[in-house]
């Protein structure tokens, strides 16, 4: 493609830019009878929303929206066009997106339904999607790590299907996720390695994109999650576990895989905190490729590239030491992981790191850098955005 590294770069760093002075896309609370920005608390544009007469709608196109515009190494520079429309008690957001490396258009269109007790969507889409949805690989971080250092920590694949979505309301923490879905999925190929490295590197490149198995799937997922404690100056944790299941018609694909994860922060004198983290799971039946767990990178395993280790079943454990300045918190960290067969865990095969932190903006951006514990002993840079323990 003949996209250049400062050309992307330019378009891309229009992300950050933009989610300070875009104008907001409204989120339709029907209990209400109003629009409330999605965003709420972000400036705004003066500019008022588009509406029709009686029929509150807005059309939001690539930087009014830091979604709207990503990297990656799949398609490239990606541009999105996102419209949204209430009627009645329904509001619906039809989502369209061009990659230029891959020029493979994408569009999703969701339904939502929205009561005090109750979030209900359902949505229907042909779209690119990472394996692992908790980490944003599709965000701001993301972008702008893969143009600017190469390193682009999702893997993808293309899928089309249905699906029906229940949550609470978006005023409230989301405490479950329940959804089903009907499927297909495709791999997809490395489509570009323009970077900005390879203005001095003629050799830089992306690492290759996972392998994805094409197959159908019917199935539905549950996620569960609770937190308590929110002040910094009191013991505070949380709980989650993740349920998955599905059947794969004509293929050989069925599974289910379940995972737990916990988390506790203790205050300690002088503003400083410690925090442990632990997360464990496994897998049932014949799992695709890209239904297997993974460990490595800055959301597992720091100090190490994605999919350093995979398999029916994983294990990791993280520990981390901070204290609070006026700039920030600097933290001091270590993580351990392992993935592979459950009915051969090897504690000598596990894999480890250890480093220092940075985080800023209310730990809204965080800088790691982690070192291997192992004879290569290398060094690996992370920035990520909004990632919390």
């Amino acid at each position: 493609m003949g996209l250049t590294p400062a050309a992307a770069l330019v378009a891309v760093l229009q992300l950050s830019l933009s989610s300070s002075g875009g104008a907001a896309l409204e989120e339709v609370r029907p209990e209400l009878g109003t629009q409330v920005p999605a965003n709420a608390g972000v400036v705004a544009s003066d500019a008022p929303p588009r509406q029709l007469t009686g029929t509150p709608w807005t059309l939001r196109i690539g930087p009014q929206r830091p979604d709207l515009v990503r990297y990656n190494r799949v398609e490239a520079l990606s541009l999105g066009v996102r419209g949204q429309v209430r009627l009645g008690s329904m509001s619906y957001t039809a989502t369209a997106r061009f990659g230029l490396g891959d020029r493979t258009p994408s569009l999703r269109l969701d339904a939502v339904s929205e009561s005090l007790d109750l979030r209900f969507t359902q949505g229907i889409y042909y779209e690119l999607a990472a394996i692992d949805e908790r980490a944003r690989h599709f965000g701001v971080a993301n972008s702008l790590t893969a143009l600017l250092l190469g390193q682009d920590d999702g893997d993808y694949y293309r899928r089309v299907g249905l699906t029906w979505e229940w949550t609470p309301p978006s005023a409230r923490a989301r405490t479950f996720r329940l959804r089903g879905f009907a499927e297909f999925h495709r791999a997809v190929a490395k489509e570009t390695d323009v970077q900005l490295s390879r203005l001095w590197d003629d050799d830089a490149s992306f690492r290759p994109n996972i392998g994805a198995e094409s197959s159908a799937e019917i199935g539905a997922s549950l996620e569960l999650a609770h937190r308590w404690g929110t002040d910094r100056g009191q013991t505070r944790g949380g709980v989650g576990a993740f349920l998955q299941a599905a059947a794969t018609p004509g293929d050989d694909y069925d599974y289910v895989r379940a995972s737990g994860a916990a988390d506790v922060t203790l205050a300690l004198p002088a503003r400083m905190s410690l925090t442990f983290e632990t997360e464990a799971g496994t897998a049932w039946g014949s799992p695709s490729r890209q239904r297997l767990w993974y460990v490595g990178g800055p959301l597992t395993l720091r100090g190490f590239d994605p999919r350093a280790a995979g398999g029916e079943s994983f294990g990791r454990g993280r520990a981390e030491l901070d204290r609070s300045f006026s700039f920030g918190r600097l933290v001091l960290f270590s993580d351990v992981a392992w993935a592979g067969d459950r009915t051969d865990i090897d504690v000598d095969d596990s894999l480890s790191s250890a480093g220092v932190g940075l985080a800023v903006i209310d730990g809204i951006l965080r800088i790691d850098g982690a070192w291997r514990l192992d004879s290569s002993r290398r060094f690996r840079l992370d920035v990520y955005l909004d990632q919390i323990l």
